[in-house]
């Protein structure tokens, strides 16, 4: 007869590493075998999606931030409970967070890329700065970037890019856009975005395709 012991050893061979480890505590029960191995196995599984969670919101490097939602208006709440119903490992929705300095922007943002994590999809931080480095370097940053679901861009805009920049931009942020959700952050309105760039044209085009499957928040 199998003794705790000999389902430890299967369990490491199988790499059940929390049923192996003892972190799942095994033990006899009184209930069918086929309940007592559904239990077990549900619970390997739900400390693997736990696991892969916090890995992944490591990876993403998404700030240390907390938002506020003390002083949000209804009309934000309610929006922000529409945003959290996005699977954003499947659906596309672009976000853009326009505001002042000290009102929140990237800790609702990392809020948004946390809960989207929590469903399982992939997110990533960068600023636009260094959006422009990865791509250019083509390196570990660029990677995550390339390999994930959802994309924080922050700093959008802080400063006026030179024209070679907006055009790497446009067709980063376009070729990105094409499989994978953008939440942008920024402290310019939308009507300010077509004067950021000497090519006018290539600004207002950013904003207008960005914003087709977008929405706005304005704090």
């Amino acid at each position: 007869m199998a003794d705790i012991s000999d389902i430890k050893k299967i369990a490491k061979e199988l790499c059940l590493m929390n049923i192996a480890n003892g972190i799942i505590e095994l033990k006899e029960e009184t209930v069918s075998n086929l309940d007592y191995l559904y239990n077990v196995i549900s619970k390997e599984k739900e400390l693997r999606e736990k696991k892969k969670a916090n890995d992944v919101y490591r990876s993403s490097r998404l700030p240390k931030k907390v938002f506020d939602e003390t002083a949000i208006t209804a009309g934000l709440r309610w929006q922000l409970e529409e945003i959290q119903k996005i699977d954003f490992k499947n659906q596309k929705q672009n976000i853009v967070i326009v505001g002042d300095v000290a009102t929140g922007k990237t800790s609702l943002a990392t809020k948004i890329a946390k809960e989207a994590i929590e469903r399982k999809a992939v997110a990533v931080y960068t600023t636009e700065e260094d959006l422009l480095i990865a791509v250019r370097q083509q390196k570990s940053h660029w990677n995550k970037i390339m390999h994930s679901d959802l994309i924080v861009l922050d700093e959008l805009f802080y400063l006026k890019p030179t024209e070679e920049n907006m055009a790497l931009l446009y067709k980063t942020v376009m070729f990105l856009s094409e499989t994978r959700s953008f939440i942008f952050v920024t402290n310019r309105s939308l009507s300010e975005w077509d004067k950021m760039s000497v090519d006018t044209h290539t600004a207002t085009t950013f904003r207008q395709r960005i914003m087709v499957e977008g929405q706005l928040i304005h704090l």
